[in-house]
């Protein structure tokens, strides 16, 4: 007799049990992986994402940042005037009559480069240079007058006494040049 006489049919349909729990782990194996596969794609999409909003973020800092520093210079140019500084209409000008520039917000970059004035760290406005290395350009502003506002409404007693108002108009585009930002303060100034 042979060997295989001697298995038994017990032993014969374990053996068939097994062939087929060879195909089910294959199949079950398959499909942890496909699993493990789409956690691994989400996962480094949400980590992609995550650094785009990051350095997104990071732009719109830079940008606000920028305007301030914008902001800070032209009230710096107000307060290095010694008297009352003439106001103009056209460009190139310092400090604007009231009223005529509208919507600045809304301005392309082109107008910008027409009518504001460039940041300089140093205040010299003669030698531009690029003073802001993380943005992608040097941030602009501009400076209007906003008229006279006498401290007493006492008439005929010589020069009235009181303040200048200016509005300070800064912009900044970020370190990409897409994340416009632009920031607006009233300064005053006795004279």
């Amino acid at each position: 007799m042979t060997d295989a006489a001697h298995i038994s049919p017990a032993t014969r349909a374990s053996s068939r049990t097994l062939h087929r729990q060879r195909g089910t782990i294959l199949v079950t194996s398959m499909l942890l992986l496909l699993v493990l596969t789409i956690i691994a794609v989400t996962a480094m999409q949400m980590t992609r994402m995550q650094e785009r909003m990051a350095g997104n973020t990071r732009d719109v800092n830079l940008a606000f940042q920028g305007a301030e520093a914008a902001l800070r210079d032209g009230e710096l140019l107000i307060r290095q005037q010694n008297s009352r500084p003439p106001t103009c209409s056209a460009a190139p000008c310092e400090f604007w009559e009231p009223g005529l520039l509208t919507d600045i917000e809304d301005r392309d970059q082109s107008w910008w480069d027409a009518v504001a004035i460039e940041y300089e760290v140093d205040g010299d406005r003669f030698a531009l240079t690029h003073d802001i290395g993380e943005l992608a350009r040097d941030p602009q502003f501009i400076v209007e007058s906003l008229g006279f506002v006498p401290d007493s409404l006492t008439v005929g007693h010589g020069v009235p006494e009181g303040r200048d108002f200016f509005q300070v108009t800064g912009r900044s585009t970020g370190g990409s040049g897409m994340a416009n930002t632009v920031l607006q303060t009233t300064f005053t100034r006795r004279f």
